[in-house]
């Protein structure tokens, strides 16, 4: 028996959109918000760099816009010293003031320049403020005689050194003549045991009530270089001319007046006469312990 034709039934293909419209979709959703985040985070910190790169770049530009004219002082420089250093001290470290003032090596730098100066026996301290103004603190090297030296007068700080420049002849300043070393760099101890012999005389007649009546000192015959039968030392007064014989320098006296002896002489002219030199143009005081005489 012949059996019939049956026709097969294909089976039905699911949707081509299944694969999204259901649980596939369901993970895309999960997935596109953290992205967003991501995305807008990333945006955030982009944002944000761009802000503060322009922000400081802003700070930078009104710092320098704001900074103050004077914008370097030297805190403890003594009045006197004002306008004799001040210059030196300025031109010291100019060229690193036109920097940005915000470089954290600059105070370091100044220091080493001023130490260079001749004005500066030490520098102390550099110190920058928030404004960009910078403080300098240092001790300083004070002038107390003039040297003449080949037609010039050089100063002179207590300890015998140089200072910075050549000057006129001023005769608020004591004076030191006769020095026979070379003059050094400025900063440096002019070598010499004349020059120390005259800084130690003028020492031991700075506080004397006749002080302002002495010019200064003059070793040009120390140790007996010129006149070994001559005073070592003299003192110049302000007379024209005047001379004190002084003898030989403070601590080398052997058979002489001590410089005790010597400054008591002195004082007793000067109360008795008004003068240290008790009127005379030239006297000795390195022989008798209770008198002067006068060179005839």
């Amino acid at each position: 028996m012949r059996r019939g034709n049956k026709t097969r039934r294909r089976p039905s293909r699911p949707a081509r959109s299944g694969w999204w419209t259901s649980a596939g979709a369901a993970r895309l959703r999960g997935l596109v918000r953290p992205l967003a985040i991501v995305l807008a985070c990333g945006a955030v910190l982009f944002a944000g760099s761009v802000a503060l790169g322009r922000l400081d770049a802003h700070v930078k530009r009104a710092l320098l816009r704001d900074r103050p004219d004077s914008s370097l002082s030297f805190v403890d420089l003594p009045e006197r010293l004002v306008i004799l250093a001040q210059g030196d001290l300025d031109d010291a470290v100019a060229p690193l003031l036109d920097g940005a003032w915000t470089d954290d090596r600059l105070c370091r730098a100044m220091a080493q320049r001023l130490a260079t100066v001749g004005w500066v026996a030490k520098v102390r301290s550099v110190h920058r403020t928030s404004d960009g103004h910078f403080a300098v603190s240092c001790r300083y090297r004070e002038p107390v005689a003039m040297v003449a030296h080949q037609g010039d007068w050089l100063l002179i700080d207590a300890e015998g050194a140089r200072l910075p420049g050549t000057y006129r002849y001023d005769g608020t300043w004591r004076v030191i003549q006769g020095v026979a070393g070379p003059a050094p760099k400025p900063g440096l101890i002019w070598p010499g045991a004349d020059l120390q012999a005259g800084l130690r005389l003028l020492a031991a007649l700075a506080a004397e009530p006749f002080a302002s009546q002495l010019a200064g000192v003059d070793v040009s015959n120390y140790d007996g270089r010129t006149d070994p039968r001559a005073s070592r030392i003299e003192l110049l007064s302000n007379q024209p001319g005047g001379r004190i014989r002084w003898g030989s320098p403070p601590g080398m006296e052997l058979e002489e007046n001590s410089v005790s002896q010597k400054l008591a002489i002195l004082r007793e002219n000067f109360r008795r006469t008004g003068r240290a030199d008790a009127g005379h143009l030239v006297i000795d005081v390195s022989t008798f312990p209770d008198r002067f005489t006068v060179p005839g």
